[in-house]
């Protein structure tokens, strides 16, 4: 595998600028450092000897498999199971409560489910303090494969459980006897639905819902790519449906469906009626 030192700044900028003119990404300043560690792997599996040449092959559309694997290794988001504190507050403090028994949610760019399961655990913990039991269906995505195969498992290492919050790790996991693996109980579990998806895909083949959370995945998409993705969730939320996201990721003006609401619990976007 070439070593990321030997990738001199022009191949990398042409990089940059395949990405955005084919896939429509624009890699944030913030992630450019590991870009090419991202993408390095690529390299071998398509024996390309440098970052010009991988941009090259993406310039010509060949193969079409190459485009869905740098799109995969580019916006692959470091798994957790960390909700921010902003979002939690909407969710707990307004969001919960005014969603419908048996609503739809979507959880947007689920890494290998942590983020899923750090949802549903929030929703167990609104239920056991509200009393009600309002029977969400949860589904969640991610356009790795071998992430979702991951999330299906529902099994994770030590390493990986480090960041979950303690109490949640006692009430909705199970340690194996080595101390090795951390199980999420059946209750979190069977609540959760994993897929595949591709956002620069049409996915609208997955119904209405009631509400979509997209913590940073649209932050790696130029305007344009994101102003589609964000009118097929307009489109798939029912009327008066909420759409949650980073502080990072602008949405309005990029789509008429949202309009902006400044809650005293936290700001969203709702579809338009």
């Amino acid at each position: 595998m070439p070593s990321a030192v030997s990738h001199n700044i022009d191949d990398y900028e042409s990089l940059l600028v395949a990405l955005q003119n084919v896939l429509g990404v624009v890699v944030p300043e913030a992630q450019r450092s590991c870009l090419v560690e991202r993408v390095e792997p690529l390299l071998s599996s398509y024996q390309l000897d440098s970052l010009a040449s991988l941009a090259e092959s993406l310039q010509a559309g060949q193969p079409d498999e190459l485009r869905s694997s740098v799109l995969e290794a580019i916006s692959q988001r470091q798994s957790d199971w960390i909700l921010s504190p902003l979002m939690l507050n909407v969710l707990h403090k307004y969001v919960f409560e005014q969603l419908p028994e048996n609503a739809r949610i979507w959880v947007v760019g689920c890494g290998q489910g942590q983020l899923a399961y750090a949802m549903a655990m929030e929703i167990a913990e609104y239920e056991n303090n509200s009393g009600e039991v309002k029977k969400f269906q949860l589904l969640a995505s991610d356009s790795s494969e071998k992430d979702i195969e991951q999330a299906n498992t529902a099994v994770y290492s030590r390493q990986q459980v480090l960041e979950l919050n303690e109490r949640y790790k006692n009430l909705y996991t199970t340690v194996d006897s080595a101390g090795d693996s951390w199980s999420i109980k059946d209750k979190i579990r069977q609540n959760v639905h994993f897929s595949q998806c591709d956002l620069t895909a049409d996915f609208q083949s997955m119904a209405e819902m009631d509400l979509i959370i997209c913590p940073e995945v649209l932050v790696y998409y130029s305007n344009g790519v994101k102003a589609g993705i964000l009118q097929q969730f307009s489109s798939l939320l029912k009327s008066g449906g909420i759409f949650l996201t980073g502080n990072n990721q602008a949405v309005t003006p990029l789509t008429e469906g949202f309009e902006r609401v400044e809650h005293p619990a936290g700001v969203f976007y709702r579809q338009k009626n």
